[in-house]
């Protein structure tokens, strides 16, 4: 795996520093990594306007130590490049780890194991999207390999249940869903499975593992499913515009390191690189499949239904309701068919091969290459170079005319033979298709630099225009940063990256989720019809990229400055405001003054209220805010906090404050999570140690 991390390097320095990662996670680890180094962890950057909702985010992580290791990590110096290549490669070793040491709880030998760990870190959503650019993607994929073993390891040989407990932990605390629903048909489909096969204690112990899993996803997800409603994934419908959905040819194109299909995504109808790729040995399922199956199909009873499952969701519609992109799911099919042929390959492997047979399997590799060919017919050339390749590999592995080896040698030498061949094969792939399909936004990899470019800036930064259009020329890095990469500097900026942009506000200033905006947006922010938004968000810097619509100098009137550079113009407020979150202005000539202001609210004294009216903050109405001496009041422009106040409430103390919807649940989830970890963690020992003195209390869970 490090030989083929290693080789994508050479081809491209930034293969694990693209798209995704340049624009949110990297930013977003220092962005955690700072508050974390200054004691200031938060569920809540006002600040930092519709990004700022961390708990609702999810895959911030911010209950996640491992992301924690990574936030403070990456202020170590390494470079934006360099950091996030050692964090991919390390994720990536996790998951050769954790299927190697799943394939070998099923029965696998080493040789085989190794094989199924490699396989599954090579599949082409991992390699080509999950690696580069969605890293939580590749997270969650190594720790449900782990999960799955540490599982396994309980549930079948009997040992502590603490790692199931950590693995699962971690897993879902990285807030990304896909994992989550994994470990969810792992666990519904075990409780089946043991309920079918009679097995009464071996239920209840995956039974307790479920209700601990399920009481995590309360505490992490819950947050964002009640936060939904103002945001744009508050949708519930079903629908197929195959986005990122594999279909049915696709899946017959699974062996061919090259094959390019027809998954529709950012790049358009056609695959740029080998998205659907599973592995070149599936054709070898026909050496040994029939011969093993039917021993095996018992110990196989679960990645056999886990590999049923995750294909339906694969192959099924594009989206459901706030869960999109179906490929998504691709990564577990590989693990999945990763072990159960390591599994079927110890256990069948024969010292000799029939000539029949192996022309069988080069018949299902060309076949497959034919198909692939079919799909995309102007890749011929290097679809053929595969198909040569691994039919090469073929011959050399199952050569009919080669002497019978000594008994026992076979599984090691063929399991070394395919382990080289799984990387060899890769050859072409890696020459031909050098990176991810998505975007290189050129980015700097200098932390210096990136804080530099804020330098000059007040507190309370935004974006306007086309922010992708700074991408065109690196030296347009040094007047404006993008999306995430907005955290480094470490000052409050509205155009951060979110994956839950605030309806109303996204609509005001027709914003997308990187940051960028229309033209008309400078407009709205300076329109003096009322109260100019500029002054409600307490913003001081603004920094208009130009271009079509942009391109004249903006006139913003009195109280700002404009200095016009080679790339932006940079629009500063004479006399800087504080920062957002507080108190922006009254209405109905009420007075207050704010005696307080943290991330999670504001406390202000009623000064006067001649009549009833509004106290209107410098941040989202979230929902979670609650107030104490007032009353919660109806939105300002759809989107900014408000109190009402009324005559009754001069002279009286109010205090604004966020708790994330269903606090007290998700706390209480939590809380019970740990408390049946550490019980059941006793009690395991317990059983173990009645087990060893031959009690019958402890017998009982044998049966």
């Amino acid at each position: 795996m490090l030989v083929m991390a290693g080789a994508r390097i050479l081809g491209e320095p930034r293969f694990f520093f693209w798209d995704d990662t340049q624009l949110g996670a990297f930013g977003q680890w220092y962005g955690l990594g700072a508050r974390i180094l200054s004691g200031q962890v938060t569920m809540l950057s006002p600040g930092n306007w519709q990004g700022g909702n961390y708990l609702a985010e999810g895959q911030w992580g911010i209950w996640n130590p491992v992301t924690w290791l990574i936030g403070v990590g990456a202020h170590v110096g390494l470079g934006a490049t360099a950091f996030s290549t050692l964090v991919k490669i390390a994720f990536l070793v996790v998951l050769c780890t954790g299927v190697f040491l799943l394939a070998r709880s099923y029965g696998a030998t080493p040789s085989w194991s190794a094989v199924a760990g490699f396989t599954a870190s090579a599949g082409g959503q991992t390699i080509y999207l999950d690696a580069p650019s969605w890293v939580t993607g590749l997270q969650n994929v190594g720790l449900f390999a782990l999960a799955w073993w540490a599982f396994k390891r309980h549930l079948d040989e009997g040992k502590s249940p603490w790692l199931f407990f950590v693995f699962a932990y971690l897993l879902i605390t990285f807030g990304y869903v896909f994992g989550v629903i994994e470990l969810a048909l792992l666990l519904i489909s075990a409780l089946v499975v043991m309920i079918v096969q009679r097995r009464r204690a071996s239920a209840i112990r995956v039974l307790i593992l479920g209700i601990y899993s399920a009481l995590l996803t309360v505490f992490v997800y819950l947050p964002g499913i009640l936060t939904s409603p103002v945001t744009i994934r508050s949708g519930s419908g079903i629908e197929n515009d195959q986005f990122l959905g594999v279909d049915l040819g696709d899946l017959a194109t699974w062996p061919i390191a090259t094959a390019v299909g027809s998954v529709r995504g950012y790049w358009g109808d056609l695959l740029p690189v080998p998205l659907q790729y599973v592995s070149w040995v599936l054709p070898l399922f026909v050496v040994f499949a029939a011969t093993t199956w039917r021993h095996s199909i018992r110990s196989l009873v679960l990645p056999v239904v886990m590999l049923g499952l995750s294909l339906a969701i694969v192959l099924g519609p594009s989206v459901v309701g706030p869960l999109r992109y179906p490929a998504r799911m691709m990564p577990y099919v590989v693990l999945i068919i990763a072990v159960i042929f390591a599994v079927l390959a110890s256990r069948g492997w024969p010292e000799h091969v029939s000539r029949k047979r192996t022309v069988a399997v080069l018949t299902l590799t060309a076949a497959t290459g034919w198909i692939a060919w079919a799909a995309q017919p102007a890749s011929w050339v290097w679809i053929l170079v595969a198909v040569l390749l691994q039919s090469a590999a073929t011959v050399i592995l199952l050569n009919p005319l080669r002497s019978k080896p000594r008994a026992g040698a076979g599984n090691l030498r063929a399991g070394g033979i395919v382990l080289t061949a799984s990387l060899l094969v890769l050859i072409p792939q890696i020459i031909q298709y050098p990176s991810a399909p998505v975007s290189n936004f050129n980015v700097p990899s200098s932390l210096a630099d990136m804080r530099a470019v804020a330098d000059d800036m007040e507190e309370g930064i935004m974006t306007i225009g086309d922010v992708y259009s700074l991408q065109g020329n690196p030296a347009s890095y040094e007047e404006s940063l993008l999306a995430n990469l907005w955290y480094i500097p470490g000052k409050d900026a509205a155009s951060v990256y979110t994956v839950l942009p605030f309806t109303a506000f996204a609509k005001e200033m027709c914003a997308d989720i990187r940051g960028a905006t229309c033209p008309e947006a400078l407009d709205t922010l300076f329109d003096e019809s009322s109260t100019p938004l500029v002054d409600d968000m307490m913003l001081n810097t603004i920094v208009v990229v130009k271009g079509p619509g942009l391109e004249a100098e903006p006139d913003v009137g009195r109280g700002w400055s404009v200095l016009e550079r080679e790339f932006t113009w940079l629009l500063s407020r004479d006399e800087p405001v504080e920062r957002a979150g507080g108190v922006a202005r009254t209405t109905n000539g009420v007075a207050v003054t704010q005696i307080a202001r943290d991330d999670l609210g504001v406390t202000f004294r009623v000064d006067e209220a001649p009549e009833v009216g509004q106290v209107v903050f410098s941040r989202l109405a979230w929902p979670g805010y609650f107030v104490d001496g007032a009353a919660l009041g109806a939105p300002e422009r759809e989107f900014l906090l408000t109190v009402d106040v009324a005559p009754e409430d001069e002279g009286e103390i109010v205090r604004v404050e966020f708790r994330p919807p269903g606090w007290a649940l998700e706390l209480s989830s939590a809380l019970l999570a740990g408390s049946i970890a550490i019980s059941w963690t006793i009690v395991w020992f317990l059983i173990v140690r009645g087990r060893q003195r031959g009690s019958m209390w402890a017998a009982r869970w044998d049966r």
